[in-house]
């Protein structure tokens, strides 16, 4: 056996014993076999590969590991302007005046992300087991592709208390919502009211079409809305649709669903002589992409932990009360900007579950409604993250195909449904947050040289 089997071996042993947290793979190798950056970056992600094949049977394929995965300094002479790229990136030339950027010597050489384990356009990392109880009994494998930086060690770090003190416990409902809006605009108030009594009565049949063709998703209405709406003189009246789906996020489904009963109710209108003036499928009020209390859109999610009080004041050597005080403040801020306690590591790490996952939502404004949970009960601190609207479909539907690498990254975090995607993502987020708090109330974070 060669030298570097055998670190590969003892090293992906030290990880499953849980002696070495995953991003200390690189300094681990560079001490006890003096594998110097950068041999020993791309050692250490085909480690953490390893580790995962054998923990969760997945031999990953489709996630690529390049030759040289690390980054380098360069530098346009012309513009002075610094650059930090990976490696692999041949197009060395300055974005700004086109020259071509010249490398620092002796060249230097850095980790493209903590705890990566591939990726060429997005950086993936490994973050650690995830053990929840309570709707969803299970562990998970964190995965995030998070770019650059340090933010997956954070997760890590949160991750590790989460099974120190028993998982986190899960709360989250069983369907998932997905919301399209129709909007008609009448000449007069006799018109609506005319419109609004002929469409009341013809609900039920509208529902029945509707279900039809949501059912090939395994998704029916489950609430219908009418609101009449003035403004500036203009009569309107909405009619909202909301679904349910157990495996599907359902957005590309209720959408299709709401243009049948578009077609039905203007036909309808149209043949009793009942005039308006515009009709269309409405964006403004279902909620899309518009983080909101109401939960319209996507599934209801939270994650707590329990910690004892005298083991929460080692952690962060301050008092119970001290620390409250912290979380309270953070949460004030958020409410004068008039928004949900919504912190920037939860926004950092939805983003990178999604992408990871390569799921729509591709962007994380849908779905990163988010507030932080802290009090103390019966001698314990529980922290926890609630999300009201997480939107989530692991299988490919109307919205497109969930590409393969997709598929493999969530066979690895052991996702098998949408309900157990916004558990592992609420968790990831709760990981995330435990940690950044702590390390805000120890005062380890932005604290001047």
């Amino acid at each position: 056996m060669s030298a570097i089997e055998n670190a590969v071996i003892e090293t992906v042993q030290l990880l499953s014993g849980s002696k070495i947290p995953p991003w200390k793979v690189e300094s681990h190798l560079q001490e006890t076999y003096s594998l110097i950056p950068p041999e020993n970056y791309r050692l250490s992600a085909k480690i953490r590969r390893r580790y995962l094949r054998e923990r969760t049977g997945v031999d990953i394929k489709y996630l690529t590991l390049p030759e040289k995965p690390y980054l380098v300094n360069l530098e346009c002479g012309v513009c002075s302007i610094p650059y930090q790229l990976a490696a692999f990136d041949n197009n060395r030339y300055c974005s700004v005046c086109g020259e071509e950027l010249i490398e620092d010597k002796p060249q230097k050489t850095y980790p493209l992300t903590a705890n990566y384990i591939g990726g060429i356009d997005d950086y993936f990392s490994y973050c650690g087991n995830f053990e929840c109880h309570g709707d969803i009994e299970k562990e998970f494998t964190g995965i995030l592709q998070y770019g650059t930086g340090l933010g997956p060690i954070g997760v890590t770090r949160g991750g590790f208390f989460i099974k120190r003190y028993g998982g986190a416990d899960i709360k989250v409902t069983e369907t998932a919502r997905a919301c399209r809006n129709l909007g008609y605009m009448f000449p007069d108030e006799s018109s609506r009211k005319q419109a609004l009594q002929l469409i009341e009565d013809f609900l039920y049949a509208v529902r029945e079409e509707m279900n039809i063709s949501l059912s090939k998703w395994r998704g029916n209405v489950q609430f219908i809305e009418l609101l009449p709406v003035e403004d500036m003189g203009r009569i309107y009246l909405f009619i909202d649709f909301t679904a349910e789906f157990d495996l599907y996020r359902g957005h590309g489904a209720i959408s299709k669903a709401a243009g049948i009963a578009k077609k039905m109710i203007d036909e309808k209108l149209g043949s009793a002589g009942i005039k308006f003036l515009q009709s269309g499928i409405i964006q403004g009020y279902d909620g899309d992409l518009k983080p909101s209390y109401r939960n319209k859109r996507g599934r209801y999610c939270l994650a707590r932990l329990s910690i004892p009080e005298s083991e929460f004041e080692k952690l962060t050597g301050k008092t119970s009360e001290d620390f409250l005080d912290i979380v309270r403040m953070d949460s004030k801020g958020a409410e004068k900007l008039g928004g949900l306690h919504h912190t920037g590591m939860g926004g950092e790490i939805i983003a990178g579950v999604y992408k990871a996952a390569k799921i729509n939502p591709h962007a994380p404004l849908v779905s990163s409604t988010q507030k932080i949970i802290c009090y103390g009960e019966g001698g314990n601190i529980i922290y926890g993250v609630e999300m009201p609207n997480i939107e989530a479909g692991t299988i490919s539907s109307t919205e497109g195909a969930v590409p393969p690498l997709g598929r493999e990254m969530m066979q690895v975090m052991g996702i098998n449904s949408a309900r157990e995607f916004a558990a592992y993502l609420t968790m990831l987020v709760l990981a995330g947050e435990l940690n950044l708090s702590i390390e805000i109330a120890r005062g380890n974070l932005y604290k001047a040289d």
